[in-house]
């Protein structure tokens, strides 16, 4: 047979071969929806409803980098923090039985000092103890999870997520506390907010974030958290918080889940001199808080 007519019977067999059949459907990767959103994921939240600003119920919160007391003590904190008067104060650099402390369980001290409830949340061990993120808070504090957030070789970055029923709201407040990267380059903090995101645009209910994001307005870390999360610092407000003493940047914030809109009542950042309620804010940390009245118009 000529080699023309051995590719002729080739091309033959190869066209009316018997097809092989699966009993499993091939799976198309490229079209399948195995990670998109659940539909019981925008179930369960709270009915839409507006308030006149008289109506409308009024929530007090801070946030607040507390540096470890390494620029004071749980007496001049816990001072301070009374001194706010808040419902909810978030807390970032919180240690827990770490030796540079004394042994001290920084959050449990602060709790009896205030008479607030309280919750710690762990990011990593740290000199013999542990060093994290925390509540405080007026009213109890339920279902707290930590999510850790992608850290590389750094710090292990944590996502502080619990529940506050506070009275004359229709739903458990959903508080989320982080403490971002400090590197320059931002890379690192916009993997840690594109987790912290996808971690809670899920939750449904009343939301609020809390932290240091060790990074300025308009930067591309804010215009990440921008996305979902509404910064209640209005533009034309000076919003410096670090460092306490002649504050330069802001790098701490309070935001506003985007289902809800909220009135800013008031908010105070102590960075004109230093001096508010009472307290020299420079000689408790080297941070300054951020404290705000907020009144929900629309839950």
């Amino acid at each position: 047979m000529s080699a023309y007519n051995y590719f002729l019977a080739a091309v033959f067999s190869l066209s009316f071969a018997a097809p092989v059949w699966s009993s499993e459907a091939p799976v198309n990767h490229a079209n399948s929806n195995a990670n998109s959103r659940e539909v019981a994921s925008a179930l369960g939240g709270i009915t839409n409803k507006t308030f006149s600003l008289k109506e409308a119920p009024i929530l007090k919160v801070a946030t607040f980098n507390i540096a470890a007391g390494k620029v004071s003590d749980m007496t001049a904190i816990a001072k301070a923090i009374k001194a706010m008067n808040v419902d909810i104060v978030a807390l970032q650099e919180v240690d827990k039985l770490t030796a540079r402390s004394g042994k001290v369980d920084q959050l449990a001290e602060l709790m009896k000092l205030t008479g607030m409830y309280g919750v710690f949340g762990r990011a990593i061990d740290f000199d013999g103890g542990q060093y994290g993120l925390a509540y405080l808070s007026k009213y109890p504090i339920k279902d707290q999870v930590i999510y850790p957030l992608p850290s590389g070789q750094r710090e292990q970055r944590i996502a502080f997520v619990a529940k506050v029923e506070v009275p004359n709201f229709a739903a458990p407040i959903t508080v989320v506390n982080a403490h971002l990267d400090t590197k320059e380059d931002p890379t690192m903090r916009l993997e840690q907010v594109r987790e912290l995101n996808d971690r809670t645009i899920e939750i449904r209910g009343i939301k609020l974030l809390f932290g240091d994001m060790n990074d300025v307005p308009r930067s591309v870390t804010w215009q990440e958290l921008d996305r979902y999360w509404n910064d209640i610092q209005p533009e034309n407000r000076d919003g410096r918080s670090w460092p306490a003493e002649n504050a330069e940047i802001k790098v701490d914030y309070i935001f506003t889940g985007n289902a809800q809109r909220w009135h800013l009542d008031s908010l105070t950042i102590p960075n004109a001199n230093g001096e508010w309620a009472g307290v020299n804010w420079p000689l408790v940390s080297d941070h300054l808080p951020i404290v705000a009245e907020l009144r929900m118009t629309e839950q």
